[in-house]
């Protein structure tokens, strides 16, 4: 298809993507001399009868999905149908996002905490937004989630799944051969056919988990054995899957996993809070690492007090006090007058006592003025 013309307007150039719902390609916007992303709907290709109808569905429900405005949704600036190989093929024309698809992160390795965090909240942002407007994305996955140069997302493909489906109705999302979301990542109400819009939160706690622990909360052989297990099974803490992930992060996504919608977040708006408080914490400090003040309990009112080292300035006052006390016992001792009425006592004595009382002063001088510096009272 590349270089093909589509509505006389939108020159295909290269190949950006490839999914089970049809193409994504860079085009160049011929009347607006701009470059463009452009998704072919390959699935609803070629049909007669009821695939006329399913692409009429498909772009009346995509229009409604072209009025969300939000900075981390890709914008939708056109759609139309033109006539290929393959029959008369349904298009949607959006802008050209320059980033990486967090499936691509994930092939890479392993992702920072707070940065899955932040982009979980700003997902959530999006979902809130489209939810306000009565849409629901229906198959959030990495693949969905573009992540730009300058680290912030943008969620593609609002309400495509949906609109792509041939068989859906007004009164029925889904029928017998064709799924609507993707298995990996699709709450089990989303799987009986009965989606809401917490049922976006489900999938976007499938994502988180594997973001940062590496693997799915459910590992399965195929789609019927994913949709079993979200059915039937409980995911495992994400902290007992990989060595690294704080607490914090089980209560979050255990409770956008739950099998129940009621027992998720009330909203995407609640989520988002929830998620940006994880992006926000503190890295722990591991405790071969903490400080060595640390071993010195902190002083609290009614509490003892840490012990500090004694100042040499105290060694020095004890010092002089040793001296007087040394000299008032030799004073004693020699019996200088020679007299034998005790004056030489009651000097050494005197002698000792007022270097006492200056030492006990000093000292009090000493701890008050530390207090001080202390910032205690």
């Amino acid at each position: 298809m590349e270089g093909q013309l589509l509505g006389d307007r939108y020159r295909l150039v290269r190949q950006l993507g490839e999914g089970g719902m049809g193409e994504v390609w860079e085009a160049r916007d011929e009347k607006l001399d701009r470059q463009v992303a452009v998704k072919v709907i390959s699935l609803l290709a070629g049909r007669e009868g009821r695939g006329d109808e399913a692409r009429a569905r498909f772009l009346r429900e995509a229009r409604i999905t072209g009025r969300l405005q939000h900075p981390y949704i890709v914008s939708v600036h056109d759609l139309g149908e033109s006539d290929t190989q393959r029959g008369t093929v349904p298009f949607l024309v959006m802008e050209l996002v320059r980033g990486e698809g967090l499936d691509v992160k994930l092939r890479e390795g392993s992702v920072d905490l707070a940065e899955a965090a932040r982009w979980g909240a700003q997902i959530c942002d999006a979902l809130g937004d489209a939810h306000a407007h009565g849409i629901m994305h229906r198959d959030i996955k990495p693949s969905n989630i573009l992540v730009t140069p300058s680290g912030t997302v943008k969620v593609l493909d609002f309400g495509v799944a949906r609109a792509a489906d041939p068989y859906a109705t007004a009164d029925r999302l889904t029928q017998t051969g064709f799924i609507v979301g993707t298995p990996p990542y699709m709450a089990p109400e989303q799987a009986r056919g009965h989606p809401e819009p917490r049922s976006d939160l489900y999938a976007l706690g499938c994502l988180l988990f594997e973001l940062v622990t590496g693997r799915l909360p459910f590992q399965a052989p195929d789609s019927v054995g994913y949709l079993t297990a979200h059915l039937s099974q409980q995911p495992p803490a994400p902290s007992s899957v990989a060595a690294g992930v704080p607490e914090a992060w089980d209560a979050v996504l255990l409770r956008l996993l739950r099998k129940d919608p009621a027992e998720r977040y009330a909203s995407a708006a609640d989520a988002a809070q929830a998620l940006r408080r994880l992006a926000d914490a503190p890295e722990p400090v591991p405790a071969a690492t903490a400080p060595l003040t640390k071993a010195w309990p902190s002083s609290s009112p009614g509490g003892p007090s840490p012990r500090k080292p004694v100042a040499p300035r105290s060694w020095i006052a004890i010092a002089i006090w040793l001296l007087i006390t040394l000299v008032a016992a030799t004073v004693t001792a020699a019996n200088i007058d020679g007299a034998e009425d005790g004056r030489d006592v009651a000097s050494g004595a005197g002698a000792v006592a007022i270097a006492t009382v200056g030492l006990i002063i000093w000292f009090a001088v000493q701890a008050s003025g530390g207090s001080s510096r202390d910032g205690r009272p």
